[in-house]
């Protein structure tokens, strides 16, 4: 499988750009992916959390030293040095290349303070601990790495970056078929369960004559002033399945459903009498309470004669979509269908 391994470039800057310059071209002539501070935009100010990302995401970290030590955080520690502790806390192989001559060094290329040469040569002594080579120009640098990130690669193996079209192994593959089909299998038994389960109502519930008492609001325009008030209406569960049923042959829309109760219960209320509803209203409708439309929908999903919609829908469209069961679908029928006209005859004796 071909992998490209990312490689992070810690140095100081403005005194190394040529042999960064040499460094870059070594790792893109390798086939790897360079990482390093021309990545992270100037002025940053949460700069340290970006490098540090991107040095976790790296598989090989080299650090190259000349004759500065270079801009320094708040713990007076340079970056560079910030940068490769870091990478050796990760555990991330590392490489550290360092002038073969150091006394060399143009002057506009070193530090001019006492304390940051000390610090400096403080670090190359850690940096020397570990794995290092050393360079005497740009382009001897160049060829230091490509050889010594060779020797990296071959003795400190790592995950590195693959296409995503290779990424998936002949065992991967199979290992995945193999899932897929037992999720099939298991949606197959799950439908197949679900099914028989649908197909029959549980009559341990109230059904039926039995009655239920739902709560209401009125509103509309009473004696020339807008009023509202509340009582109960009493239904049979027969009753409200047959002014349900027939929008939930298909998936209906729950806010729909809801209105076509409302609709049916202002009706009532129109006709009423007596009881806790007053006469001669203008403009009227009736809203059921968020209480008694939930326990019908729990009592006819308990029945088994509801279920959840299972049609695509827009990404828009949030409302709850309600269908009948097969058991539902029966049941509405038994309870709607008109009978022929011979059957309610007498039969003559």
């Amino acid at each position: 499988m071909d992998r490209r391994y990312q490689v992070f470039i810690s140095s100081t800057f403005t005194d190394l750009i040529d042999e960064r310059r040499e460094v870059m071209q070594a790792l893109l002539e390798m086939d790897c992916l360079p990482a390093g501070m021309e990545l992270f935009p100037a002025g940053d100010t949460d700069q340290w959390t970006l490098i540090k990302g991107v040095i976790e995401q790296s598989d090989y970290y080299l650090v190259v030293l000349g004759g500065r030590y270079g801009s320094v955080t708040e713990e007076g520690v340079s970056y560079t040095e910030k940068e490769y502790d870091h990478a050796v806390e990760l555990g991330i192989p590392v490489m550290g290349f360092v002038p073969a001559e150091p006394d060399g060094i143009p002057v506009g290329k070193t530090d001019r303070s006492d304390a940051a040469a000390k610090k400096l040569a403080e670090f190359r002594e850690k940096v020397q601990l570990r794995m290092t080579k050393d360079w005497k120009n740009a382009e001897d640098l160049g060829s230091k790495v490509t050889r010594g990130l060779i020797h990296l690669i071959k003795n400190n193996p790592r995950p590195g970056w693959v296409r995503g079209d290779q990424a998936m192994t002949p065992e991967t593959r199979a290992e995945i078929a193999e899932l897929n089909a037992k999720i099939a299998q298991f949606e197959k038994k799950e439908a197949e369960s679900s099914a028989v389960t649908s197909a029959q109502m549980d009559d341990s519930f109230a059904h039926g004559q039995e009655k239920v008492e739902l709560s209401a609001k009125h509103k509309g325009i009473y004696e020339y002033e807008r009023r509202e008030e509340d009582g109960d209406l009493t239904y049979t569960w027969d009753e409200i399945i047959e002014v349900l049923g027939p929008f939930m042959i298909d998936e209906a829309p729950e806010p729909a459903l809801r209105n076509t109760f409302n609709k049916h219960m202002l009706s009532d209320i129109q006709s009423a009498t007596e009881g806790d509803w007053a006469t001669g209203w203008d403009r009227e409708s009736a809203e059921i309470s968020d209480r008694s439309w939930g326990a019908i929908i729990v009592q006819l999903r308990a029945l088994r004669l509801i279920t959840t919609g299972t049609k695509k829908r827009t990404v828009s469209d949030k409302a709850v979509y309600w269908k009948l069961t097969q058991a539902g679908d029966e049941y509405l029928v038994s309870l709607r269908a008109v009978p022929t006209a011979a059957k309610t005859l007498e039969q003559p004796v």
